[in-house]
């Protein structure tokens, strides 16, 4: 198999910020190199903001540079599908999938996060663009802005299976309730739900961001929580997703190297893509 790495080394617009660290870590640190060694072949590029010469580029604020990567990421994977390759994204900020998914219709998403990322502008505290990324997925929020990453379509809620996640917000909390997402809170329930999600569709896009992970053993980043998935049961979790589904693409997001204070996340992200491609 041929995989295209997409490194978006950015962070709330910000580039080799806090968690825009990351990607290249990643890749230093094996995640690359465990697929070669499965006999894929593996190449990488980094993913910039386009228009930064414009009056007003889109540099100048989180939410422009934000799109603006996510429209590049959508031309790249467009790009590494039609040689033949499957786009992996490593970037600081769960939002990538915008433009990973993009023109990929009737597949579903396996969401693994700590957080539920279901938050709207109107329900958001933090002001947080990234807390919205599931939300804008589905078509709730940020519709002029996501209609502008090239294929962008909303993914059904009930193509949607989120898992891992433990630190809500109760608006956000109230907002999943009222939806047809499915919420997976315990690794038993998650292959029924996988089941489930098969029945609608057989194509996945794979999004996992490094905190859902449980601290204890993997701290991932500023915002990791306690209660979250072991590095096996992470990877059991792709070997789940791929015995069920062809893998269209993945995003891995969020991990911050400077509070991974014991380097025991590239391992467990690696363990994780090698379970999703290991056949």
């Amino acid at each position: 198999m041929r995989i295209q790495f997409l490194l978006v080394p950015y962070d709330s617009g910000r580039r080799e910020w806090r968690m825009g660290r990351g990607p290249s870590f990643l890749l230093r640190h094996g995640v690359g190199s465990s697929l070669r060694a499965l006999g894929h072949e593996v190449e990488a590029e980094y993913v910039e903001p386009s228009g930064v010469e414009s009056p007003n580029p889109p540099a100048s604020t989180e939410i422009a540079t934000s799109f603006s990567l996510y429209r590049e990421v959508a031309l790249r994977a467009g790009v590494a599908r039609a040689n033949g390759a499957l786009p992996i994204v490593i970037a600081g900020n769960c939002g990538v999938t915008l433009g990973a998914m993009a023109g990929e219709k009737n597949a579903g998403v396996l969401w693994l996060d700590a957080h539920a990322d279901f938050n709207t502008p109107e329900t958001t505290t933090s002001g947080f663009l990234d807390g919205m990324a599931l939300a804008a997925l589905t078509g709730r929020c940020w519709r002029t802005m996501t209609s502008s990453i090239p294929g962008f379509v909303a993914v059904a809620d009930e193509q949607v299976v989120l898992a891992g996640a433990r630190d809500l917000d109760p608006q956000e909390e109230e907002l999943l309730e009222e939806s047809e997402v499915t919420v997976v809170r315990t690794m038993e329930t998650l292959a029924p739900a996988l089941d489930a999600l098969r029945e609608r569709v057989s194509r996945l896009h794979f999004h996992l961001d490094a905190d859902v992970l449980d601290v204890g053993v993997a701290r991932a980043n500023s915002f990791a929580a306690p209660g979250g998935l072991t590095i096996e049961q992470l990877a059991e979790v792709a070997r789940l997703a791929a015995a069920r589904f062809e893998i269209i693409s993945v995003a891995v997001t969020a991990y911050d190297p400077a509070v991974d204070t014991i380097a025991a996340v590239p391992s467990a992200i690696a363990a994780a893509t090698e379970a999703l491609f290991a056949s």
